[in-house]
């Protein structure tokens, strides 16, 4: 936090709103709260691939990197993923992919994350088709 009082209202408020869109995100979906990092982290992710007026229109991700960020990859938050499943892991009967939803962003590589609420994992992949209209059940 910094030392002004002026710039603690600022962190405050941008907190209160990263907050409220997690909380709104989550009950959309409902979802359980125990989701809301995963939910902070993927609003946190958007964030700062948004322009913003304080930096006069680019991105937070641009100003850091010095390139305007691809938003091409983007997905719903809480949206239907169907992972694919390894060749050496499955017979030849078994599924082809496994249904999971879809959590956020890897940040240690361009991978996707998602639950698969059957086996209770949380799983990074990157080979992912997805049905953004669709919903768990």
């Amino acid at each position: 936090m910094s030392k002004s009082p002026q710039q603690n209202g600022v962190v405050k408020r941008k907190n209160r709103s990263i907050l409220n869109i997690a909380r709104s995100m989550l009950k959309m979906k409902k979802m359980p709260k125990e989701f809301w990092v995963e939910a902070i982290d993927c609003v946190i992710y958007l964030s700062n691939r948004c322009p913003t007026k304080c930096l006069n229109g680019i991105t937070p991700q641009e100003a850091w990197s010095r390139r305007k960020p691809s938003v091409s990859h983007l997905k719903v938050f809480e949206s239907i993923g169907y992972v694919h499943v390894d060749e050496q892991v499955k017979t030849k009967l078994d599924d082809k992919s496994k249904r999971m939803i879809f959590m956020g962003y890897d940040q240690k590589s361009k991978g996707y994350k998602l639950y698969n609420p059957n086996e209770g994992k949380m799983v990074i992949s990157r080979d992912v088709e997805f049905n953004e209209k669709g919903a768990w059940d």
